[in-house]
């Protein structure tokens, strides 16, 4: 971490700890509103910073005779055991309240912060992941693998295996699901049940969206909503889709291409207009792009982009279709489209 990233680092500390001066949050304002990374780092942070605030909250609620340097300690030595270059920590405060925020303040300063979110809602009887602006791989005991996406969280209980192959997910992933004739594996998210035997497919189940999906890769998954009492059977190439409002299930063939890219980062148009190109950025980045714009029929673009960050997708969008565009506050306006 280089000397002007550590500053921004403290800066951001100092404010979400409501010790930063009015000059310094001013300066944290101009930097958020540099660009759209800048704005993204923030909003990781401060998401770290506010679950982490919340467990040692709890912790302290409920133990109210608890030792805060060994608490402290405990959490120091789970960092360094994953985290050995990345990790710069404050002198803890004798008064409970500043401790707490001490503590909440020097998670920030990970580089990492899945894992620190991840500390901190595991420790009960269940194994848990949740994920802010970042993406995560995870090895479950059976073999089976998750890519967890952005803002999810997957769960499952300490006895997974043994008898059963259970598992809670908010928001969306990808399995990859090892084979057991015996043990199905078994996916609870909103109101549905998905059950496999060994397949890989995409769950999509965000609790602010109407739509919860499951697209089928390999072999095949009952897709099941007890609400409405109905389940369809998926193969490789299907799509599933549970409407909440209507609660209506249908399965068709999914036709769309880029429903893993937030995983594997590729991206393909082909003869794609702009508001799906816009659509499909918005949900591969987690971005917010809108037109305010007349856009011709005849705004239409091929073109793949293989691991390439939004700014430079962008860019290349932006002489290809003669885009203009503005960024502030992390929102992106397109204002004119030439084509």
């Amino acid at each position: 971490m280089n000397k002007d990233q550590n500053h921004i680092d403290d800066l951001i500390s100092r404010s979400l700890a409501g010790e930063a001066s009015a000059e310094e949050e001013k300066q944290l304002a101009a930097w958020i509103a540099q660009q759209e990374e800048n704005n993204q780092h923030y909003q990781k942070i401060k998401q770290a910073f506010d679950l982490s605030g919340k467990y040692f909250a709890n912790q302290a609620s409920k133990e109210p005779n608890l030792n805060i340097d060994q608490e402290w300690n405990h959490f120091l030595s789970q960092v360094n055991k994953n985290k050995t270059d990345n990790v710069r920590t404050l002198v803890p405060e004798r008064n409970p309240f500043q401790f707490w925020t001490r503590i909440a303040a020097a998670v920030l300063l990970v580089v990492a912060s899945g894992f620190i979110i991840n500390y901190f809602i595991s420790n009960n009887n269940d194994t848990q992941f949740q994920t802010a602006d970042n993406t995560q791989e995870i090895s479950l005991p059976d073999g089976s693998r998750i890519a967890l996406n952005r803002n999810s969280e997957l769960s499952y209980a300490s006895d997974f295996g043994k008898t059963s192959r259970t598992v809670t997910l908010t928001g969306e992933a990808f399995f990859e699901v090892e084979r057991d004739p015996q043990k199905p594996f078994i996916i609870k998210i909103n109101e549905a049940t998905i059950e496999v035997l060994g397949t890989s497919f995409n769950v999509q189940g965000y609790i602010n969206r109407n739509e919860l999906e499951v697209v089928v890769e390999t072999g095949t998954v009952k897709f099941s909503v007890s609400e409405a009492n109905k389940n369809v059977l998926l193969k490789a190439g299907d799509r599933g889709v549970f409407e909440k409002q209507s609660k209506e299930l249908v399965s068709t063939t999914n036709t769309d291409i880029n429903f893993l890219s937030w995983k594997t980062r590729k991206i393909v148009f082909m003869e794609s207009d702009l508001r799906s190109v816009v659509d499909a950025l918005n949900k591969i980045y987690n971005a917010n792009i809108t037109i305010a714009a007349q856009v011709p029929e005849t705004c239409v673009v091929t073109v793949t982009f293989d691991q390439q960050s939004l700014e430079a997708v962008l860019n290349v969008l932006k002489t290809t279709l003669n885009l203009t565009y503005t960024v502030k506050d992390g929102q992106i306006e397109i204002t004119d489209a030439g084509c």
